[in-house]
């Protein structure tokens, strides 16, 4: 009989991790509590134009994410950085003109983030994913676990945790209960977009561009801490996206809104005011993404990669994985594709595959 395994989360490591393990024949379940495949990639469309809400950018310093585009054949190009960039360092100075290096470019899809897990989703066998359904409990047995939503318990040979750490030990109940240590640095794990705000502006014309202008924002004053030219290849469908500062949380959308229009204004002008659509995404409210459990004041990418999950639990019946598991580009897409790789050649050694 085959060896049954269940990964729990449908983001990019998850539906990977399915994939590599359906190809050397193990019978493979993903639970996803959303009502979408894909995590924190989440293409949208705002007012008829695609927008980034999550995960968007690689550059070339990403080659297992690299590899995967390639293998799923997946279009991709070069971010627009033409024109002038600006940086804002404090709120008593304009902002500065700056130019940056074109010898390092990131890349963006084609048809958006989604287009990977899409063309990663279309390879799996059917009915391998189950939405809407979110694990509350993990119970192991001798040779067997269980995995228990509101729904279905299944019984499993093997399950594969891609979410958050943060997420899984706030989310989930095992038993017997995982062990303190892993709890303590879960909790002090920094789950990566948890405190983000993601804006997107679309527009008819990309003003910006007949300006000599990138695009392209710094700021450590804010409300946007970076924001970017998200326009399309094709250049018929034109947007401005990027990251609001977690301070913004305090502020109800309609504040934000206001403060974003005044930063903007004062960087572009006028024309940056006569936006078609407004559109953002609070990860922060997200639930499946956020976690009461994580610690106050981590530093980005805090504990990313520990050495601690990438341990076997349970006498080899639960794995952790996911993006911010991996000690390679943690918590980037990058990271994702590595952990997905990394758990997969720990079960094909271990079941001789």
């Amino acid at each position: 009989m085959n060896t049954t395994i269940v990964i729990i989360g449908a983001g990019l490591s998850g539906l990977l991790t399915a994939y590599r393990l359906q190809e050397l024949g193990f019978n493979v379940k993903v639970m996803e509590a959303r009502s979408r495949i894909g995590g924190r990639i989440h293409t949208v469309e705002s007012n008829k134009t695609k927008v980034e809400m999550g995960a968007t950018w690689f550059n070339d310093g990403h080659y297992h994410l690299l590899d995967v585009i390639e293998e799923f054949n997946v279009p991709y190009f070069e971010q627009f950085m033409t024109g002038i960039s600006y940086f804002q360092t404090f709120s008593n100075v304009p902002p500065q003109e700056i130019a940056v290096p074109s010898d390092s470019p990131s890349y963006r899809f084609k048809n958006g983030t989604v287009d990977l897990i899409d063309a990663i989703f279309s390879k799996l066998a059917p009915e391998t994913v189950l939405l809407n359904e979110k694990v509350d409990k993990v119970i192991f047995e001798k040779d067997k676990a269980k995995v228990v939503t509101k729904s279905h318990t299944l019984v499993t040979d093997v399950v594969i945790s891609t979410l958050p750490p943060a997420v899984l030990i706030d989310q989930i109940d095992f038993s017997p209960s995982l062990p303190n240590e892993l709890q303590t640095i879960a909790e002090h794990t920094h789950t990566w977009m948890q405190d983000s705000i993601k804006v997107a502006l679309t527009y008819k014309k990309p003003f910006w561009r007949a300006q000599g202008k990138s695009g392209t924002i710094f700021s450590n004053v804010g409300p946007l801490t970076e924001f970017y030219d998200q326009s399309n290849v094709e250049n018929n469908s034109f947007a401005l996206v990027g990251f609001a500062s977690g301070s913004c949380a305090r502020f109800t959308k309609e504040q934000r809104i206001e403060k974003i229009e005044a930063q903007l204004k004062m960087v572009f002008g006028d024309d940056a005011l006569h936006y078609k659509a407004y559109h953002e995404t609070a990860w922060f409210n997200e639930e499946f993404t956020k976690s009461d459990m994580q610690a106050d004041h981590l530093f980005p990418h805090q504990n990313g990669g520990h050495t601690i999950f990438s341990k076997p639990l349970n006498g080899n019946k639960l794995f952790i994985s996911g993006a911010e598991t991996s000690k390679h580009h943690s918590g980037y897409m990058e990271g994702a594709i590595f952990a997905a790789e990394s758990v997969v050649a720990k079960l094909k050694k271990l079941h001789n595959k």
